[in-house]
């Protein structure tokens, strides 16, 4: 019993945060012009992707941290469609965390590993709306972590990046 104790606390020692759950929070396909494809093959539709890192607390030590996406498809103008999802992570950090050592795990790790399920979720949903599947390309939430940090460091207070408060933290990638 006692080495199963001592690898409990091991665990525990050396992963900082635990996910606890992932879902589909919101999930919106639009194809109001699905014909549209079968007019013009030759023209390629323009596809713009934006990506939204949300955290919120729940509890104590629980946050949740959501990726919010819209993408949408355009053929000269005309939509193709649209991609509405919000993806969540029920997420629960040791206690000692702190700062921004807490603002990297739920605004860079959990996102890191939720990603390809996001990815895939939007994959099927266009390949089922009749579109080749949307890969979309792989975030490198770390770079636009440090990016926004810098670049709001100076014009925000301590206190506005403090993940514990009660206001959201939110990260856009587009």
């Amino acid at each position: 019993m006692a080495d199963n104790n001592n690898s409990n606390n091991n665990q525990q020692q050396q992963y900082p945060f635990y996910i606890h759950d992932q879902y589909i929070k919101d999930l919106s396909f639009e194809n109001p012009n699905v014909l549209l494809k079968y007019t013009d093959v030759k023209k390629q539709p323009e596809v713009s992707v934006n990506v939204e890192t949300h955290v919120a607390k729940v509890q104590d030590d629980t946050y949740e941290t959501t990726l919010k996406s819209v993408i949408n498809s355009k053929i000269d103008d005309k939509p193709m469609f649209v991609v509405d999802i919000t993806y969540g992570a029920l997420v629960s950090v040791n206690n000692q965390v702190q700062g921004d050592n807490l603002e990297t795990i739920l605004l860079v790790h959990v996102p890191f590993l939720m990603f390809p399920f996001l990815r895939c979720i939007i994959s099927d949903v266009t390949r089922n709306g009749g579109y080749p599947p949307l890969l979309i390309e792989p975030i490198d939430f770390a770079s636009l972590y440090l990016q926004k940090k810098q670049n709001s460091g100076n014009s925000s207070t301590k206190e506005d990046n403090n993940i514990n408060s009660d206001s959201q933290k939110t990260q856009t990638i587009n």
